[in-house]
């Protein structure tokens, strides 16, 4: 019985944990639109915006990239998901003083992903 009552209490454990995931207050975003595009197959239809980001470490903590994403969001806060995305900026760890560049493409059914001026970083990725 005791067994049980520890797996259960270790298991509510991590659900709380995941729950109060948030934005690392240690990397700065710098994001520039590239282009606005959009691609089509058959009746299927997506459109894209295109910028271009920099990462760089604020402090002194370990950032490891593969456990952060990207994130586009409009001046009415919807957000947009992300398509493609250079390897640079989500693998490895960001170094003190070694800013990552690349290409982040965000894309929707509609054209609201135009409006998309915001680009965050984020440990919230599904």
């Amino acid at each position: 019985m005791k067994v049980s009552a520890i797996i259960a209490t270790l298991t509510l454990a991590g659900f709380s944990f995941a729950a109060n995931a948030s934005t690392p207050d240690n990397v700065a975003v710098y994001a520039t639109q590239q282009s606005q595009g959009s691609t089509s197959m058959g009746d299927k239809t997506a459109y894209t915006k295109t910028f271009e980001v920099s990462l760089a470490k604020l402090s002194a903590d370990t950032v490891d990239l593969s456990k952060l994403c990207l994130k586009a969001y409009s001046p009415d806060k919807k957000e947009f998901k992300l398509d493609t995305v250079d390897d640079a900026l989500t693998s490895g760890y960001l170094k003190e003083g070694k800013p990552v560049k690349g290409i982040a493409v965000f894309s929707s059914e509609n054209d609201a992903v135009f409006k998309a001026a915001l680009v965050k970083i984020s440990d919230e990725c599904k």
